[in-house]
């Protein structure tokens, strides 16, 4: 993954000296793939699996996909603002599926 270290475009304005913000910053260009990733697995199980448990080697395959993909998102993720889009469908499907359950026990 050195090849997306390369590619961050954030850097500190004062390098001696981080602050919070910065020390975030820095470590989530260089965990780029790993946090899209678990965004992309929470996508997934929020807005388009139907059944949580699946046979292991459908969830292994399932996840070698995933991973695949965020590898092409944290490559995206240079120029474009992938994270923080992946977090704004995580809480707009969060608030789907808090929204419905109400409804699904009143139908009952």
């Amino acid at each position: 993954m050195d090849w997306l270290i390369l590619a961050s475009q954030y850097v500190p304005a004062n390098p001696d000296q981080l602050s919070a913000y910065d020390s975030f910053r820095i470590w989530a260009d260089s965990n780029r793939a790993w946090i899209i990733f678990v965004e992309l697995i929470l996508v997934y199980y929020l807005g388009f699996a139907t059944t949580w448990r699946m046979p292991i080697l459908k969830t292994v395959l399932l996840l070698v996909f995933l991973f695949i993909g965020s590898l092409i998102f944290a490559i995206l993720d240079v120029q474009l603002p992938v994270k923080s889009s992946m977090m704004v469908a995580i809480a707009i499907l969060v608030i789907v599926k808090v929204r419905i359950k109400p409804d699904a026990n009143k139908r009952s």
